[in-house]
């Protein structure tokens, strides 16, 4: 941001169309001296948040990128660097819910889910942390799940398994970068009512999976954006190898 210490100014949002890295871009954008936000398909959403968010012109990059193929991980990392002239700080909140119960998981759905998830995520972690070496700082923060912690619902199965060797790989990385001044953490997001979430879901399966929840409701995107906020501001420069979870003690 601006005005942290710690020279953390100029960042990628990954996912910046989504419900998530919306509210998570949103929550960066008074502070950073750049932003680049990535998309895959929805353009037009990265677009209205630009012109909502009133950022002035030459501090917003839009960025559209398949990250399901290796190559373009490389290419959005490198040309967020080129647009910023570096990089300090990489959100990672893309990817979505794929619902399909165990029974019917065939290999191109492991395929599949573990390459969002999984292999892209940690991509994108590896090629920003060559730029983050050379500058000795960084940071690196990336959307996780709940569903790890319950080895997922039968219609998740293996969208929480991604997460999981998404949060082990990501938990070794951050012993690998702490040597350069890199911290790289995780926000476990719990049940927040995005398109996504309540698309495999009936209206009895949303109100019966609220009701586990301790504190008594959905999160909000914004609540799971303050997390990434506090994780890429000057009080977290201590935090790294950790998962905070916004789940509303679920």
């Amino acid at each position: 941001m601006r005005n942290n210490k710690n020279g953390i100014t100029r960042g990628l949002v990954v996912g910046a169309s989504g419900t998530i890295g919306s509210a998570v871009a949103r929550s960066l954008a008074p502070a950073a001296e750049s932003l680049v936000l990535h998309y895959h398909r929805n353009r037009q959403a990265v677009e209205d948040f630009c012109r909502t968010a009133a950022l002035e012109k030459g501090r917003c990059h839009l960025l559209g990128e398949d990250l399901t193929r290796e190559e373009g991980c490389r290419r959005l990392v490198s040309e967020a660097v080129r647009l910023m002239k570096g990089i300090d700080f990489i959100a990672i909140c893309h990817g979505g819910v794929q619902w399909k119960h165990w029974e019917n998981l065939v290999w191109s759905d492991w395929e599949e889910i573990f390459k969002e998830h999984c292999m892209s995520s940690f991509t994108l972690a590896k090629e920003v942390l060559e730029y983050m070496k050379e500058q000795r700082r960084g940071r690196i923060v990336y959307l996780s799940s709940i569903s790890p912690k319950y080895a997922g619902s039968p219609k998740s199965l293996h969208y929480a398994a991604a997460k999981a060797a998404l949060e082990t790989a990501m938990k070794g990385l951050a012993r690998e970068a702490a040597p350069f001044g890199v911290c790289v953490n995780g926000v476990r997001a719990g049940f927040v009512m995005t398109p996504q979430q309540t698309a495999g879901r009936n209206e009895g399966e949303i109100r019966a999976r609220i009701e586990k929840i301790p504190l008594g409701r959905a999160g909000r995107a914004e609540e799971v954006a303050g997390a990434f906020a506090y994780l890429l501001s000057a009080e977290a420069a201590f935090v790294t190898g950790t998962i905070i979870e916004v789940a509303g003690g679920d």
